[in-house]
């Protein structure tokens, strides 16, 4: 990963777990203990953050920090694993339940 991607995934991130919260760049700068000028520039691709600034950001959208880092490609597809594991964990669930029952009533 290129210096320059790092960078858009970790200003696509802030912002997306930012927006997830409903939070404005304000919001999220006050709760981080950080100026808005500061979140700003982040998801500007115009600052890179001291690893403190990441800490305190992080924190308050309570995600791990490695989260902030991951491209978006990535992790709509570690979603996408996640929803098909969930779904197939279910339908045997449900296969199984259906077994188990057939067999009680024979």
């Amino acid at each position: 990963m290129e210096a320059q991607e790092l960078r858009e995934s970790l200003s696509q991130n802030i912002k997306k777990y930012r927006k997830m919260k409903g939070w404005s760049q304000f919001e999220l700068a006050e709760k981080a203990e950080v100026s808005e000028q500061t979140v700003n520039s982040i998801e500007g691709l115009r600052l890179w953050p001291s690893d403190k600034t990441l800490a305190k950001i992080a924190n308050v959208l309570e995600v791990e920090m490695f989260r902030l880092f991951v491209p978006q490609k990535l992790a709509l597809q570690s979603e996408a694993i996640a929803d098909l594991k969930h779904a197939v964990v279910k339908t045997v669930e449900g296969l199984v339940h259906a077994t188990l029952n057939d067999w009680e009533n024979q």
